[in-house]
């Protein structure tokens, strides 16, 4: 039997937050990597809600070096960086820290691409301009070299999210599928 386990670092998108069955795209990928391989697969989810990029910069190496037989690392962070106005440059640098620290850790970096979200659903502090934010954070993690990029942005819609930024627990499944062909293509 083969083992495989993959290490999700993010936010509240990452934690599941909102999913009516408590659940996960960590989770569901987990399970969707099992069945298409016939491997067994888990995804160890460190995220927390309203965790920003700076916040997880500065605890990287820690959370990262817990788990030494952890494949690579899924990273999606950015959606609270944007609510809290952060400049492009010092989001962009946060991530690249976090990156650095999995690299020299040796584990394979996924670098997930922040979904769009529908300001005008008034979900808490989110604007117009928030949205114009992760549209740079995302055009700037394109540049970012030696890493797989996935672009979710383009398969998440409205109806995805439950409030207008989390996913509701068919976009997690979705997502899970999305990223399990990415991954397994890579």
């Amino acid at each position: 039997m083969i083992y495989n386990l993959l290490l999700c670092l993010g936010d509240s998108l990452t934690c599941g937050a909102r999913d009516r069955y408590m659940r996960n795209y960590p989770l569901e990928l987990a399970k969707e990597l099992s069945e298409i391989t016939s491997e067994e697969w888990y995804c160890i989810t460190e995220a927390v809600n309203g965790r920003t990029s700076s916040e997880l910069a500065s605890l990287a190496y820690s959370i990262v070096n817990k788990y030494p037989d952890v494949y690579g690392v899924i990273l999606l962070i950015g959606t609270n960086d944007s609510r809290n106005k952060f400049p492009v440059e010092v989001y962009i640098d946060n991530v690249k820290q976090i990156i650095r620290v999995c690299r020299i850790l040796r584990k394979k970096v996924y670098l997930l691409s922040i979904p769009p979200f529908f300001y005008h659903r008034h979900f808490l502090w989110y604007d117009k301009q928030a949205r114009l934010l992760i549209d740079e954070y995302n055009e700037k993690l394109t540049e970012i070299e030696n890493i797989v990029f996935i672009d979710l942005s383009k398969h998440i819609e409205e109806n995805d999210l439950i409030d207008g930024v989390h996913f509701t627990h068919e976009a997690n499944v979705k997502i899970a599928k999305f990223l399990a062909k990415s991954l397994l293509g890579t």
